[in-house]
């Protein structure tokens, strides 16, 4: 994962709570314009308010099971991968049977189904 797609995956990942952290430390405003430059597909920003609000690393992606999923497990394992509807980071979410889809944060819009290669 490059760290732009990266940074831009955890950003996704823990905006719903890192919105209430961001409000909480006065620093709202300034993560808003960092959603809105991560949507584009860079960074600048969001490191920065990432460390300033102390995000902890993300977690790796689990299944129900606590089974780890490589991003291209679909074939291998019957599962359904999701991933960035805009492109821009390197997020891959498992949907667990009966769940679902999962909207991204950043671009306010449902994960986009892996398509197997």
């Amino acid at each position: 994962m490059s760290d732009d797609r990266g940074e831009i995956a955890r950003l996704c990942e823990n905006l719903p709570w890192l919105r209430d952290a961001a409000r909480a430390a006065g620093l709202g405003e300034r993560l808003e314009a960092a959603v809105a430059v991560a949507a584009a597909g860079r960074t600048e920003g969001v490191t920065a308010i990432l460390r300033r609000l102390d995000l902890p690393e993300a977690p790796e992606v689990r299944a129900p099971g606590g089974i780890v999923y490589p991003a291209t497990s679909e074939e291998r394992y019957g599962v359904e991968a999701y991933v960035c509807p805009g492109g821009v980071c390197d997020r891959t979410w498992v949907r667990p049977p009966g769940v679902r889809v999962t909207v991204c944060a950043v671009h306010g819009a449902k994960m986009r189904r892996q398509r197997s290669t």
